[in-house]
């Protein structure tokens, strides 16, 4: 003989439900970025061609007050045509720099969509399983008659 659910465990189930959603929401807002990546703004001083071996434009940039060149992880670019970096934390001796356009800056929103609707169909699944397996057993009143 099943007991009848009460009303303290619906209103228990659609709490859980109601929270886990708030959650995928708060995680497929939440900003991604995980550290501080500084840009600047790098003017290219040797251009290289996309052909070589050793394909990496120079530029010159500013970091602070100093004045470095870098290695650009790029190539095909025109002389003094001014690039957006991401300059790594360490500018000490040779280093080189990857153009802004290209890194990302956290998970995109379709992705993390995704993420969030992939989560959501899952409980909502679980929950449908639920509800079957509770639907199909018999109640109390029923078995009295």
């Amino acid at each position: 003989m099943a007991v009848p659910r009460s009303p303290v465990a619906w209103a228990l189930v659609l709490l859980v439900v109601g929270l886990a959603g708030i959650a995928a929401a708060v995680a497929l807002w939440w900003p991604r970025t995980s550290t501080e990546v500084h840009r600047v703004a790098a003017t290219v001083v040797a251009p290289a061609s996309c052909g070589d071996v050793d394909a990496y434009d120079r530029v010159e940039l500013k970091v602070g007050d100093r004045t470095h060149t870098a290695k650009l992880d790029g190539c095909g670019h025109q002389r003094n045509e001014v690039v957006e970096v991401v300059v790594p934390a360490d500018t000490n001796g040779e280093f080189t720099v990857q153009a802004a356009a290209s890194t990302p800056e956290g998970m995109p929103l379709e992705t993390r969509l995704t993420v969030m609707l992939m989560c959501l169909s899952g409980l909502a699944g679980g929950l449908y399983a639920y509800l079957w397996t509770t639907r199909g057993q018999p109640t109390a009143s029923a078995e009295a008659a």
